[in-house]
């Protein structure tokens, strides 16, 4: 009977892609797993035979099917490859150690293969820290771009409402300067008009005078004195319509000086608009939804310094504060503090008494200590009692608080229960924090070393938030610095 009548017919045969089993006569099957040191593969059956074959001897070494075994086959040797040469990063046979690798740094591979995984998992977890960012980063400039666009098509809408009540006032004052022209026109013509329509009269009337003043003229100069005098007793006086003085008629009457006082204004209004332009252009060429990164030094930062304190009534029982409220220390022993309905039950944390909006504020914050410190702004509704078993939330593993987690060697940044391993490795002693509440931005700066930048969060703030602090471990503090007392050290230039 052929060997292959004890192999169960239902196998499966190997695909163009898949390894053939070596110890199949016939038809081969599908192999399962590889021995590197029988250098060969097995389907399930033969497997099985392979094991029981070798139940007394040290177990061989199975990997999954592979056909690539000259890899694994030290080709000076022909032995399998079972170690790694980290000083001529190679692989090599046992045989190899005692040849060329004599006295060299040798480990076995599996001891390589554990720590190559190590380390693919390291990179596994950054690579997701960094999908994570990434993703963020893709949600946070489609909203971006989203609210640009709507901020685009609603500054359109408004400036062409406020152009056309513009253009629609300009055309209000054109029509009442045409009508004051044509309404002067009317009136100053009508009164022309009556006044030449009573000229032809005037005219004929005065002719008339003048040769009655002939005829009186002739009869002074006859004999007869006394008709002349009784003539001129019974002559009339001139009307005062005939004696009227004689009106100003301007040879070049015309609204000239309204033309160019209309000239003058569209002149001026031309000169408003291009200097208004100029300024409107500049706002939205400054309109961005990408922006490179602003390099902020200690002065500029020191510009926007605050005064802050920390808040008594908030302080777990496990935290002791300075005089001053500057300063506060984690304690094995529990402070003497009374309740209060703002104070941290369970988690030893504590608020800041300012609130902080509106224009940019910036602090700084000395710490230390064995375990890690939490730097972190918060809404004012932070929940901060028992309920039901439920401890109160620590800064960033809830929405309302974000926080810069500060280990002895890392940091991370934690927000709404998620967090971010922040890519920063140079350990810090003080660090500055910038806060710009209007657009949303939070800052961490390495104030010891170099100020540079640890993290910067993007976010969106709904009310005004307060600086507060969590203390992990006993002996651990945190400072609050005197910015004043900074910044009159800094240079003046």
């Amino acid at each position: 009977m052929d060997e292959e009548t004890d192999i169960p017919s239902d196998l499966s045969f190997p695909a163009p892609s898949d390894v053939a089993c070596d110890a199949c006569t016939g038809r081969k099957r599908k192999a399962e797993q590889s021995c590197l040191q029988c250098l060969a593969s097995y389907c399930e059956t033969h497997l099985d035979m392979h094991n029981m074959l070798h139940v007394n001897e040290k177990r061989h070494k199975l990997v999954s099917a592979t056909e690539r075994f000259k890899e694994c086959i030290c080709p000076e040797h022909d032995k399998l490859m079972e170690v790694f040469c980290r000083t001529d990063q190679q692989y090599i046979c046992h045989w190899c150690i005692t040849n060329k690798h004599r006295a060299h740094d040798v480990v076995s591979i599996d001891h390589v293969v554990a720590e190559v995984k190590f380390k693919l998992g390291t990179t596994q977890r950054e690579i997701l820290d960094r999908i994570k960012i990434r993703e963020r980063e893709m949600q946070e400039l489609k909203q971006a771009i989203k609210a640009f666009k709507a901020s685009a098509a609603q500054a359109v809408e408004e400036n062409e409402k406020s152009f056309t009540e513009l253009t629609h006032y300009i055309e209000m004052r054109q029509c009442a300067a045409k009508e004051l022209i044509l309404a002067q026109e009317e009136a100053a013509v009508k009164k022309a008009l009556e006044h030449l329509e009573r000229l032809p009269s005037e005219i004929t009337e005065l002719k008339r005078r003048e040769l009655e003043l002939q005829r009186l003229e002739q009869l002074s100069q006859a004999d007869h004195g006394v008709h002349f005098l009784q003539s001129i007793l019974f002559t009339p006086a001139l009307s005062s319509s005939l004696s009227s003085p004689v009106l100003f008629v301007h040879p070049y009457s015309s609204f000239e000086l309204a033309t160019e006082a209309v000239s003058d204004l569209i002149k001026k209004m031309k000169h408003v608009c291009n200097v208004h332009f100029t300024n409107i252009s500049e706002h939205v060429q400054t309109a961005e939804i990408l922006a490179s990164p602003i390099l902020k030094t200690r002065e500029v930062l020191l510009q926007s310094a605050s005064k802050l304190t920390l808040n008594p009534d908030t302080a777990h029982v496990s935290l002791r504060l300075s005089e001053d409220n500057s300063e506060v220390s984690a304690m094995t022993l529990e402070q003497d503090y009374t309740d209060h309905p703002d104070r941290f039950d369970r988690r030893a944390q504590i608020l800041c008494n300012e609130g902080l909006q509106g224009t940019p504020q910036y602090w700084e914050v000395e710490y230390g200590g064995n375990n890690w410190v939490c730097i972190a702004v918060s809404y004012i509704g932070i929940y901060r009692k028992e309920k039901w078993g439920k401890k109160s939330s620590l800064f960033g593993r809830n929405c309302c608080s974000w926080g810069l987690r500060c280990y002895p060697s890392s940091y991370k940044f934690w927000h709404n229960n998620e967090y971010i391993s922040v890519k920063y490795s140079r350990r810090c002693s003080r660090i500055g924090v910038y806060l710009d509440h209007g657009i949303g931005i939070l800052e961490f700066y390495n104030v010891s070393d170099d100020m540079s930048l640890i993290y910067k969060a993007q976010t969106k703030f709904t009310e005004p938030v307060y600086a507060g602090f969590g203390l992990a471990g006993k002996r651990t503090h945190i400072k609050l610095c005197d910015l004043e007392a900074a910044a009159m050290s800094i240079p003046q230039h």
